[in-house]
């Protein structure tokens, strides 16, 4: 029998391992995969999406990544937002200068 953690910290007994990036059968857990030394130092960011636009809005980010070549990257969400805002910051600018 193995165990496995949940996600209140408590331990599930499991009838099979679950690899790292993989969602186990029996408690619903994606496995997370053991962290590198050179990893980056990062914290979760989150916000809230209406249910029935959540998976609208993450493709929407997908699509906007995949045609700006952030795909490779980690974190191309987050680079994708980031680079937007930035668009979207420059243009405000670019409208009080009257340019």
């Amino acid at each position: 029998m193995n165990w496995q953690l949940d996600t209140n910290g408590g331990e599930i007994p499991h009838e099979h391992v679950v690899a790292p990036g993989e969602t186990c059968d029996t408690c619903g857990r994606r496995v997370p995969h053991p962290k590198k030394v050179s990893s980056p130092v990062s914290k979760p960011l989150a916000y809230r999406a209406p249910l029935d636009e959540y998976e609208a809005h993450l493709e929407a980010i997908d699509a906007a990544a995949e045609e700006l070549g952030f795909t490779q990257n980690k974190y191309h969400r987050y680079v994708t937002v980031n680079y937007a805002l930035a668009l979207i910051l420059q243009g405000a600018r670019l409208e009080e200068t009257g340019g």
